[in-house]
């Protein structure tokens, strides 16, 4: 993710109103570019991550709150790592909601594909959320921080 894709999107979590939208404003573009490896976890490969990122490109903005959650509001609890994947879910479900009206039938597919998105992060995730966390305190270590 470029710096300015960085911005674009934390703009549009802003005009989304998605939980989360404070959280990388704060931490700014260059923060964000680099926390963002598409959708998916690092273990599953940049070409299938890509592919994923395709087919879900509706729900990137919540995937990038996630991965910034992952890479920097991490203390490798399970607490927070259930607090990112619900996040997760309201955010797919407010994507949802904002591209179809209530009473299309698409609506409640796209909100089930969202779901569906946390789902499967809170089932395959946990190992992700561990290597990110202890990534972070490697970084931190050898910086001296710790």
């Amino acid at each position: 993710m470029t710096q300015d894709e960085a911005r674009q999107t934390i703009h549009r979590a802003w005009q989304l109103g998605l939980s989360g939208a404070q959280f990388i404003s704060a931490l700014g573009a260059v923060k964000v570019a680099a926390a963002y490896n598409g959708i998916g976890p690092k273990w599953l490969g940049e070409d299938k991550r890509k592919k994923l990122g395709k087919w879900l490109k509706a729900y990137a903005v919540p995937c990038v709150i996630h991965d910034c959650r992952f890479t920097y509001d991490n203390d490798g609890s399970d607490a927070k790592f259930r607090q990112a994947n619900d996040e997760l879910d309201r955010n797919c479900v407010i994507v949802a909601d904002s591209k179809y009206a209530w009473y299309n039938p698409l609506r409640y597919w796209a909100r089930a594909k969202g779901r569906a998105i946390a789902q499967t992060c809170r089932i395959f995730g946990w190992s992700a959320w561990r290597d990110a966390y202890d990534e972070f305190r490697a970084g931190a270590r050898n910086a001296g921080e710790l």
